[in-house]
């Protein structure tokens, strides 16, 4: 059994923490591109999708982005509520949770009971 020296330890340790800094910062620009996605989607509407779907879907991924945002020990969200020019009406509807229509195998479940 190999033992690790101090400072094999201490440069792993380095190595370990530097990696998840850069995955920290990666999934903290996925979550910022969605909330852009999400934006724009609510801004050129299709015709197919509900309003109050799109308002939904920008406060999830809004709240996804503070969440990522906290866990990085930023716990301000003022300046990007500004920056990302986020609606009064998205904010208002972050944490509500949206009933997702009934699959038919879980129908099928319920029924067996």
């Amino acid at each position: 059994m190999r033992t690790f020296t101090r400072v094999q330890s201490a440069e792993a340790k380095s190595s370990l923490e530097a990696e998840v800094a850069a995955e920290k910062a990666a999934a903290l620009g996925r979550a910022g591109r969605a909330i852009e996605t999400a934006l724009l989607r609510l801004e050129y509407p299709d015709d197919q999708t509900a309003r109050e779907d799109l308002l939904l879907d920008a406060a999830e991924a809004v709240q996804a982005y503070f969440l990522q945002r906290e866990l990085n020990g930023l716990r301000d969200q003022r300046d990007i509520i500004q920056a990302f020019a986020i609606p009064r009406a998205v904010l208002n509807r972050i944490g509500i949770v949206r009933r997702r229509p009934v699959s038919a195998s879980a129908k099928k479940a319920e029924h067996a009971k």
